[in-house]
């Protein structure tokens, strides 16, 4: 089937599936009339539950902002939303509520890869436009689908390159989390980590629901790496940035971290979290009038008690806006025309700045932002501008091949 059919094949095709009868644990909305529908699926408790509630107020931010401002081709937005409270079960159900029985035009949502790659293939089964916004390992080539957060090649590789320049170091060592982002992102830390004239000496992966780390930082002390590298992921996983100041390395080893943010600092005492290093598109600190608008708005909303908020909250935003401007442009809330609208370039200029859609990856070209933690605060030090996400530029191309709806997994040389 050429492009051109498949593509005119997706616009008539209808989908069917059974109805869902268990309780979902939903976050109701009105109905309304004339409405475009929007679906949330996050994770607002369980383990991954310190990211999720970011994410989904960032999503209700930007539908309420929307709606403020008169919504989109005049239709006010309605958000129908899902705790998923962390569990792959409850991904796949609710993503199939959303499809089959809520009818929505769009979903945001997923955190882990494990979530994302749940219940993408079911929005692609029933043809739903979906966009991912959690920074993640890269690779994911779907036609139907639009990530807009970090890969690898935007974050990683400039957070090791400053990391390894800054101690001098050669020798790493890699802890993450044993699921498919920490093990792909470790294969990531690997290559950059000899593209920068250095070696991964040692890695290990624990699960989710792992918080002991005393036998791993003591494999570290005898290892005398240079530079430590964590994608440790989760509430149980935060365990390991109190134990290592609590075994007196906080000052011996520095630390990089693929993961660590606001999340994770909200749980960590300013004196044990101090020099820890990361990369993102976003954090608070960045000094622009975007950034503070967009402050004063989200305290107004929220209060000013509010944790930090950091980049999957900002690119979770930037996400319903490019979906806002899309839809625009297109003149529909149709999949296919918004899509195409979309592959057209589009660009927002959010609160970390602009992101503009990279039409072969349907991932986003962005800034990445390196940081320091000083006094539990996230002090900026370097901005790399308009990093392009490589890594899956090199195995996906939806411009040339739209027929696809694949994870590839990179190999890394």
């Amino acid at each position: 089937m050429t492009s051109l059919s498949r593509r005119k094949f997706i616009r008539i095709a209808g989908a069917t599936g059974a109805t869902l009868v268990a309780a979902p644990a939903i976050i109701t909305r009105p109905a309304k009339a004339a409405t475009i529908r929007v679906g949330g699926l996050h994770d607002r408790t369980g383990a991954i539950g310190i990211y999720g509630n970011e994410m989904a107020d960032g999503l209700l931010f930007a539908v309420e902002e929307i709606n403020a401002n008169g919504g989109i081709l005049g239709q006010q937005v309605e958000l129908v939303e899902y705790d998923a409270q962390s569990t792959m079960q409850n991904y796949a159900q609710y993503a199939q509520r959303l499809a089959v029985q809520d009818k929505v035009d769009v979903i945001f949502g997923g955190i882990t890869s494990a979530s994302r790659e749940t219940i993408r293939p079911i929005f692609d089964r029933f043809r739903k436009l979906y966009f991912y916004s959690t920074f993640y390992e890269g690779g994911v080539c779907d036609w139907t689908e639009f990530t807009n957060a970090e890969t690898p090649a935007q974050i990683n590789g400039p957070l090791l390159k400053y990391a390894m320049e800054k101690h001098g170091a050669k020798k790493i060592y890699t802890i993450a989390a044993d699921y498919i982002y920490g093990q792909i992102t470790a294969d990531w830390i690997k290559k950059y980590a000899r593209d920068f004239g250095g070696d991964v000496i040692a890695e290990e992966f624990f699960p989710l629901d792992i918080g002991d780390f005393a036998s791993t930082i003591a494999k570290i002390q005898s290892a005398k790496p240079d530079l430590i590298v964590s994608a440790l992921v989760g509430g149980n996983h935060i365990n390991f940035y109190r134990q290592w100041p609590a075994a007196g390395m906080l000052d011996k080893i520095p630390l990089a971290s693929t993961v660590y943010g606001p999340w994770e600092n909200a749980f960590v005492p300013p004196e044990e979290s101090e020099g820890i290093m990361c990369c993102y598109h976003y954090f608070a600190s960045i000094d622009s009038p975007e950034n503070k608008a967009f402050q004063k708005n989200w305290t107004a909303k929220f209060g000013g008690d509010y944790n930090e908020i950091g980049t999957l909250a900002v690119c979770t935003y930037n996400s319903v806006n490019l979906y806002k401007k899309g839809v625009e442009q297109a003149g529909t809330v149709d999949r296919m025309p918004v899509i195409e609208a979309l592959e057209t370039g589009i660009s927002v200029n959010g609160p970390g700045g602009k992101v503009t859609i990279d039409p072969p990856t349907h991932h986003t070209i962005m800034s990445a932002t390196i940081a320091e933690l000083r006094g539990g605060k996230f002090d900026i030090v370097k901005v790399e501008k308009d990093r392009t996400p490589d890594d899956t530029a090199m195995v996906c191309d939806l411009v040339a091949n739209p027929d696809q709806a694949k994870m590839y997994r990179i190999e890394v040389d």
